[in-house]
């Protein structure tokens, strides 16, 4: 190629372009060195667009080395024109000019005619959009690390939620103390055992058992050796855990057990044995109420309500046994809701009446004094029987109220009759222990003892084995300071509870009163009932107590209490309960009591 046609090719492209060449004419050189290009070569042309984009930055004339200095010293220009010349490869490099104060990307090619052609473009544009990417690129590799960090982080946080969940699901359906499920998750299985029942025509029922005797440990040996008996219960419990029987604590010593695909009511029962055997194996008694669905209830409330009667049904017969649930149980249930509603606005209306029964001396015949007992007339139901109405007074405290109005009106009574009557019998009166536990019950005693001026000899304070249950050493330290008063203090119904002859010398009582399950089997021929009476009369005599025979109602058990020295009897053969102005009468010489029996 000649010398004018490269530079009007050159001329005419729009890439700055810059042409070096040899200075020796004709160099016979094939493969200059890079000395070669540092001394021997030099600028032979630069296109228009060079000098429009550089201006005389490079000039024609300008050796390879001014050159250098003009753009920059940290490029190696010998060696890429040596490789360029030697391979016949174009060479390429780019590199920031502080004197351009720009980058430059350099393409150098070599001709077979010697030329070397120098390209020098400004990529100042692609070097920016190089480091905007690259940028971009950090900003995503950071947002990507972000990412990651923030999906760990997360799948952490999701993780700790599910476990958290986990323990709150877990609290809501489980008993702290023994871990067993509570009575939420019980109501949640019994929902669905239920509709799986009705769907496969299927029963299934439950066991609530209640442990014995809790509030005695409790009371005897603390609540934390109440809470191991629980604990030790649940413990039980869980190795009868399946499939079709699942355990629950239902509350305090309470527990519940479910049990389904039940054939019949010795499923259930052989079950319940076999858990009050192993129970009682290791010194735990309790009581359980069996109720099955649907026989007995098709619903949660009925079926646990029919369970609790059972189960109170299993205590009254003594406790440590199972019972199934009866319709007769609903009736007495039904009896006793009944009658709370009325007791209580009964008490606050004062509709109830005291009646007096007769106690006379065995050996004289000679009145020893009247027992105050408390009689209930409704207007719907009739005589509602103090065996009915006392045990729900004594459940619901109204019998704290009641048992005031009884002493004060039993006392005002007493006073009439010492002033109209010259009276200096007895007036025993009958106080439940849920009433002498009151605390203010000496007080309110001694301030009605104050008030109606009686003499304390004549009042005696009747009392059931029931109150020393609890609090022994307090409840003997309050019947002292009762008899330190003067009244007297006698125990009722003695035998049929769980007291002994050697109990008694703890007790600070003058009278004790022998009950009529004894008295009502004595006869002439003897017997064990006539042989323990004489015993009981014999040990308690030479105590210096006196003795009352309740339920006396022949003449034959007469007879046989004079024989063995009973001191007082009480009975309908001697005189049935009777209203106040009956037994006025009698103090008034007016009725004559053997007229009348």
């Amino acid at each position: 190629m000649k010398d004018r046609d490269y530079k009007e090719v050159l001329e005419n492209t729009s890439t700055p372009i810059v042409v070096i060449v040899s200075n020796e004419e004709n160099s016979s050189k094939k493969h200059p060195t890079e000395s070669d290009f540092k001394t021997s070569f030099s600028i032979h042309f630069v296109n228009e667009t060079f000098v429009k984009i550089y201006g005389d930055l490079i000039k024609v004339g300008f050796t390879t080395e001014q050159c250098v200095e003009r753009l920059s010293k940290e490029v190696d220009w010998y060696k890429m024109a040596c490789v360029c010349t030697e391979t016949g490869e174009p060479q390429e490099t780019t590199f920031y000019s502080t004197i351009c104060s720009a980058w430059l990307r350099v393409q150098m090619n070599a001709t077979k005619s010697g030329f070397i052609i120098i390209a020098i473009v400004n990529v100042n544009k692609d070097k920016e959009r190089e480091q905007q990417l690259l940028r971009q690129n950090l900003r995503l590799a950071a947002l990507t690390d972000e990412l990651s960090n923030s999906r760990e982080e997360l799948k952490s946080k999701l993780e700790n939620i599910t476990f958290l969940n986990e323990q709150l699901e877990h609290m809501a359906y489980h008993d702290g103390m023994t871990n067993l499920c509570n009575r939420q998750k019980f109501k949640m299985d019994f929902e669905h055992w239920f509709e799986h029942s009705k769907s496969n025509q299927e029963k299934f029922g439950i066991i609530l058992l209640d442990l014995d005797n809790m509030k005695l440990i409790n009371d005897a040996q603390g609540h934390g050796e109440g809470d191991e008996i629980i604990c030790h219960a649940a413990e039980i419990l869980k190795r009868f855990k399946k499939d079709d029987l699942r355990v629950y604590r239902y509350g305090g010593d309470e527990f519940i057990v479910m049990m389904r695909n039940i054939n019949s009511q010795d499923t259930i029962l052989n079950a319940g044995d076999l858990l009050l055997e192993v129970m009682n194996d290791e010194g735990i008694d309790f009581s359980g109420g069996i109720a099955i669905c649907p026989d007995d209830g098709d619903n949660y409330s009925d079926l646990l309500k029919y369970a609790d009667m059972a189960m109170f049904e299993a205590k009254r017969k003594g406790k440590n046994d199972i019972c199934f649930f009866q319709t007769i149980m609903r009736e007495r249930f039904m009896e006793k809701i009944a009658i709370q509603s009325k007791l209580s606005t009964a008490v606050s209306e004062e509709l109830f009446q005291l009646y007096y029964q007769p106690q006379f001396d065995v050996a004289t015949n000679k009145l020893r004094g009247f027992e105050a007992l408390l009689r209930w007339y409704d207007e719907d139901t009739g005589w509602i029987s103090p065996e009915q109405f006392i045990p729900i007074a004594e459940e619901t405290r109204l019998v704290i109220p009641l048992g005031d109005w009884i002493l004060e009106r039993a006392i005002k009574t007493l006073k009439e009759w010492i002033e109209d009557f010259g009276f200096d019998g007895i007036m025993s009166v009958n106080v439940s222990p849920v009433q002498l536990k009151k605390q203010t019950f000496l007080y309110d005693l001694i301030s009605l003892v104050k008030k109606y001026k009686i003499p304390t000899k004549n009042l005696e304070i009747e009392i059931t084995e029931g109150v020393f249950i609890d609090n022994k050493n307090e409840v003997i330290d309050l019947l002292k300071q009762i008899r330190e008063l003067g009244i007297g203090l006698s125990l009722d119904d003695f035998g049929t509870g769980y007291s002994s002859l050697s109990y008694l010398q703890m007790l600070p009582i003058t009278t004790l009163k022998i009950d009529k399950s004894f008295i009502a089997n004595i006869t002439d021929k003897g017997g064990v009932e006539a042989n323990i009476t004489d015993s009981i009369i014999s040990m308690v005599t030479k105590m210096g107590l006196d003795t009352i025979a309740e339920g006396v109602e022949r003449h034959e058990q007469l007879d046989i209490l004079k024989k063995i020295n009973c001191k007082n009897i009480q009975g309908f053969l001697k005189g049935k309960p009777m209203p106040k102005e009956r037994c006025e009468q009698i103090l008034g010489g007016d009725y004559d009591l053997a007229d009348h029996l």
